[in-house]
């Protein structure tokens, strides 16, 4: 149960990335509980949303959750940021239950975001590039769920021992 709910307020937190990253606004920080979402206000003009292959037919959120709406490579942090909510919101239920339980997301710089996990008793922060990318953020949820739940998170760790660093492999 705790899944579907993590899953519906992933979801929720997504659409509101992505409506807010139209109006300027950046996500900084979720928690999956309690249940929290910060934005922060960037400057500049809004960059509009790139699709890596055109935007769904129709607008808004229903839209967004009937067609495949993936960002492009180039498409702006904001952008990639909801892609990721939405995708994790996918996978948290798989993931927790083999013991990969996601705790949130935090993203201090426009450019990259660290997805909080606690593979068994262990914190570990997965860091992604959201802007500048060479390649599309493609399934992020599943390859997290796959690198943890088979150990190969280890292979990519820093030397502090818990920043799994995964840009310019995810």
């Amino acid at each position: 149960m705790t899944g579907d709910a993590d899953s519906a307020f992933l979801t929720h937190a997504s659409e509101v990335a992505f409506d807010l990253g139209e109006d300027r606004f950046r996500l900084t920080t979720l928690r999956i509980r309690p249940r929290r979402v910060e934005f922060t206000e960037v400057d500049g003009p809004a960059l509009p949303p790139v699709h890596r292959e055109g935007p769904p037919p129709g607008t808004g959120r229903e839209a967004r959750r009937t067609y495949d709406w993936q960002p492009a490579a180039a498409a702006a942090s904001w952008m990639n940021m909801a892609w990721l909510l939405d995708d994790l919101a996918a996978w948290v239920g798989q993931m927790a239950e083999d013991h990969v339980v996601l705790a949130g997301v935090e993203s201090p710089e426009p450019d990259w975001c660290d997805v909080l996990v606690r593979d068994g008793d262990t914190p570990y922060r997965a860091r992604l590039a959201l802007a500048a990318r060479d390649e599309v953020l493609d399934y992020p949820g599943m390859y997290l769920r796959e690198l943890f739940a088979e150990g190969r998170h280890r292979d990519h760790l820093t030397e502090n021992g818990t920043l799994v660093d995964l840009r310019g492999i995810l």
